[in-house]
């Protein structure tokens, strides 16, 4: 696991074979991440959040969906798995679940309690079980000048000039900025962790 510095992880279970977490994303306690690739920088992810939920863990064309026909008959049964990419700037509300194999876009915003099943477009406000689309945070206009500005590449002290309250002027200023962030990164491993 490699995370940037600024990033805090509560007390979670980690099962994800690699995950990257970036500068400044924090996962409150009681979350479990399992087939996640990467969480993005600038993430808020409540308590009790699952990323990567596998969905295909039982063959539902056999004769029986339990695990008996795999584990005593001796016939392996191997589902379909994809990694799920949380995108930047993302805000997942507590007690949400994202299956495995999405993209959840930069500026998102997903539900308390929101099943997520398919992926969610950048600044789409997402809830309900199965999540819908509720609305977009800005015009698609604002979005693709958003995206396009890729704030969050900036250095610590070059977003502290800018004005987060107005988005508009906000993504007028970016250009103003050049200095990119150099964030240390820390590896965690099962032998020990290394600074970056």
């Amino acid at each position: 696991m490699l995370l940037e510095e600024h990033a805090s992880v509560g007390p979670v279970e980690i099962a994800a074979r690699q995950l990257s977490i970036g500068a400044y994303t924090y996962i409150r306690g009681g979350s479990e991440l399992y087939l996640v690739q990467s969480i993005g920088r600038f993430c808020s992810i409540s308590n009790n959040v699952l990323i990567g939920q596998e969905r295909d863990t039982h063959p539902l064309h056999w004769a029986t969906s339990h695990p008996f026909a795999s584990d005593e008959a001796g016939l392996p049964y191997q589902g379909k798995q994809g990694v799920t990419i949380i995108g930047h700037d993302v805000w997942i509300g507590r007690d949400a679940m994202i299956m495995d194999g999405l993209t959840i876009g930069t500026g998102a915003i997903i539900g308390a309690r929101a099943l997520v099943t398919k992926d969610v477009p950048p600044y789409a406000i997402v809830g309900g079980s199965p999540a819908r689309i509720i609305r977009y945070r800005f015009a698609p206009e604002l979005i693709e000048k958003l995206l396009a500005s890729q704030w969050w590449t900036l250095s610590p002290e070059a977003l502290k000039q800018l004005p987060f309250d107005d988005p508009e002027r906000f993504v007028q200023e970016v250009p103003r900025y050049a200095q990119q962030a150099a964030y240390k990164t820390l590896e965690v491993t099962r032998k020990g962790c290394r600074v970056q």
